[in-house]
């Protein structure tokens, strides 16, 4: 079968320079909720929403675990009457108010050659703060954070932890990370318990999520960024307006920070029914209007963040890899900027071939897999 939309089998398993990107932060009009809502951070500030029977007191005691900077929150916010806090209003909290802990994480999947610091990465292994994974061409890795959060690295992809921290009396995280080159997705925050903060940083950009499905590429052409789920707003240091995005669409900016565009992702391409896919290794599909490439991405899981293989390519038909075994594959179209679209997925059973040390495939003279049947 055929669809949009991933369910979430796994979740059920398991300033700067440039910009800042905060999703749903002060900057947005913010309607009341029935819960409490962290919301992220923007500068050096965790951001939290009121909710009824919130006092200053009480936030103070549970983010700083000393309930006297209710004093503190009170200059800060310019709070007239603490015990009737506008319900919708954000609160500002300094961080360094806020007392932190290591964060536990781990490295849950990895595929072909990744190295942290230089050595070969394992699954299982924990992240400190300084170190540096590096995917291979065909290299790939996943990190769950403490709150459940999955970040996935794509083949050819830099990233340098900057700070990986949990508040000790919340249970929200704590996470800088540093992509140098290459592409991630994330899934942040899936339990929808908030975040205390998550950026992702690139040579020219900052952004901050809560709760979101955000893609993040660098490369020497600067950056692009995908919002599949929430909203986002973004300020410039260059002086620029204030740039807001919605789910479903992408914007980019060059290597100076200055923004380039916003639209929308394209649609899913209409990928054929498993029963209809073809057994050459090959997946056709119509043409998507807009898409001058193509994304074909083969993961072990429905979320597509257990990652197997990813690769562009110009135009239909794309060849599948010749893993071997039942894989969920994913298309998307790319635009003109660079921006890619909206995901269509297919669940497959894929032959098995022989692949190189590196993880690639074995091909013939004419660049057909070689698979163990023929082999």
């Amino acid at each position: 079968m055929t669809s949009t939309e991933h369910p979430s089998s796994l979740l059920r398993l398991l300033p700067r320079r440039g910009l800042w990107l905060g999703l749903l932060c002060a900057g947005l009009a913010l309607p009341p909720l029935a819960t409490s809502q962290p919301l992220g951070a923007r500068g050096e500030d965790f951001l939290y929403q009121i909710e009824a029977g919130d006092t200053l007191e009480q936030l103070a005691h549970r983010y700083t675990l000393q309930p006297s900077n209710w004093t503190v929150l009170q200059r800060l916010n310019q709070v007239d009457d603490t015990h009737a806090l506008r319900i919708g209003s954000v609160l500002r909290i300094p961080f360094a108010l806020i007392p932190e802990r290591p964060a536990d994480t781990s490295i849950i999947h990895v595929k072909g050659t990744v190295t942290l610091d230089d050595r070969p990465l394992r699954p299982g292994e924990a992240l400190a703060d300084g170190q540096i994974l590096r995917s291979g061409g065909s290299g790939t890795a996943t990190i769950q954070l403490e709150d459940r959060s999955l970040l996935t690295l794509a083949p050819g992809t830099e990233l340098r932890i900057g700070h990986l921290r949990a508040f000790q009396g919340a249970g929200l995280t704590d996470t800088i990370l540093e992509i140098r080159q290459g592409s991630i997705e994330t899934i942040v925050a899936p339990g929808n318990t908030g975040v205390g903060r998550f950026e992702v940083r690139t040579p020219a950009t900052v952004t901050g999520v809560r709760g979101t499905r955000l893609r993040v590429h660098a490369d020497t052409d600067g950056s692009r960024h995908e919002i599949l789920h929430g909203r986002a707003a973004v300020s410039s240091d260059a002086g620029q307006a204030e740039q807001r995005i919605d789910a479903n669409q992408g914007m980019v900016y060059d290597t100076s920070g200055t923004f380039r565009g916003i639209r929308p992702l394209l649609s899913a391409p209409q990928l054929p029914a498993a029963q209809d896919v073809g057994t050459d290794g090959t997946l056709d599909f119509p043409a998507l209007p807009g898409a001058v490439a193509y994304r074909v991405r083969v993961s072990q899981d429905a979320e597509g963040a257990l990652l197997a293989h990813s690769q562009r390519f110009a135009a239909p038909p794309v060849r599948l890899p010749a893993l071997g075994g039942l894989y969920h594959v994913f298309v998307r179209g790319i635009d003109d900027l660079g921006i890619e679209g909206r995901d269509a997925t297919v669940a497959l059973r894929l032959q098995g071939g022989l692949t190189s040390a590196d993880g690639l495939p074995v091909l013939t003279t004419d660049g057909t897999p070689v698979t163990l049947q023929s082999f």
